[in-house]
């Protein structure tokens, strides 16, 4: 007795199916995730840009959106290149668009707090932010169309 008129499958027909799915995905997952020596994806290295004539390691953060009528999230943390970035959003459902606000924790313990956006009540007006010793940068689009996506940048 088969599933289907036009395709008939034994019950045998279909546990094999069945285990050759389940063992591929587990060659897949541990191809991908490191388990064979040798087989592992090559990663290109990571893309560097230039910003105010320094170069810096570039990647982009994806951070979670606020459940409405909620207009904030919890910190996410983004390790890269030695630098702890702590990322959250307030205000997001603001006529302005929302905030980014941030902490970036150097190697050598320095931290730095930063807001990015656009707010009229805190005179703020800034998509980018650069550490004073220039060791990371944070950029965000800002304004009502950004979305939640961060570019966080280590200087090499």
């Amino acid at each position: 007795m088969g599933f289907d008129r036009d395709f008939p499958m034994t019950r045998r027909q279909a546990k094999v199916l069945v285990v050759g799915l389940v063992v591929m995905g587990a060659f897949g997952a541990a191809l991908f995730g490191g388990a064979i020596p040798g087989l592992k994806p090559n990663y290109s290295a990571p893309s560097i840009v230039v910003l105010e004539g320094e170069h810096y390691y570039i990647s982009t953060a994806f951070l979670g959106m606020p459940i409405f009528p909620g207009n904030h999230t919890a910190p996410e943390e983004f390790p890269f290149h030695g630098v702890n970035f702590t990322l959250w959003e307030t205000n997001w459902y603001e006529y302005t668009g929302g905030l980014i606000r941030g902490i970036g924790a150097e190697a050598n313990h320095t931290v730095y707090p930063f807001v990015l956006g656009y707010s009229f009540a805190l005179h703020l007006n800034s998509t980018v932010f650069i550490s004073p010793d220039r060791i990371f940068a944070v950029e965000w689009l800002g304004g009502l169309l950004a979305g939640p996506v961060v570019h966080l940048l280590v200087h090499v």
